[in-house]
């Protein structure tokens, strides 16, 4: 199930704002929003990925509303076997519905998750 346009440009957005926000902790950022092929990991195309000296220290998978479910635990699994560390970030409100996935799908322990919100003040 895809994103609807909304979702879509808060993802690309959230991935955005991750690459300049660490952009000058990690030597390389590579980002792979929306339908973009950026940066390819062992034959997967995950939203971030950082390195350091040439070596992969962390994948980023971003998750809205739509995408905290059963469906994309499968792909957080695939990720998680990429060899280097992996943080799923979803919206607050839905952090204890991704543990709760974590935990039925065995992925516990094995990835971190993460959270983001975003706030407007006038």
């Amino acid at each position: 199930m895809g994103r609807t346009p909304d979702e879509q440009f808060l993802h690309d957005w959230v991935i955005r704002s991750l690459k300049a926000q660490f952009g000058r902790e990690y030597q390389e950022v590579h980002i792979n929003p929306g339908d973009e092929k950026n940066y390819e990991l062992k034959g997967h195309y995950p939203d971030a990925v950082f390195e350091n000296y040439g070596q992969v220290v962390m994948v980023i998978e971003v998750e809205t509303a739509e995408t905290v479910n059963e469906d994309e635990a499968k792909q957080w699994k695939e990720f998680s076997k990429l060899g280097a560390k992996l943080s799923v970030l979803v919206p607050k409100e839905l952090h204890k519905n991704a543990m709760d996935i974590c935990w039925k799908n065995g992925l516990a322990g094995k990835i971190n998750i993460g959270s983001y919100q975003v706030e407007m003040k006038l």
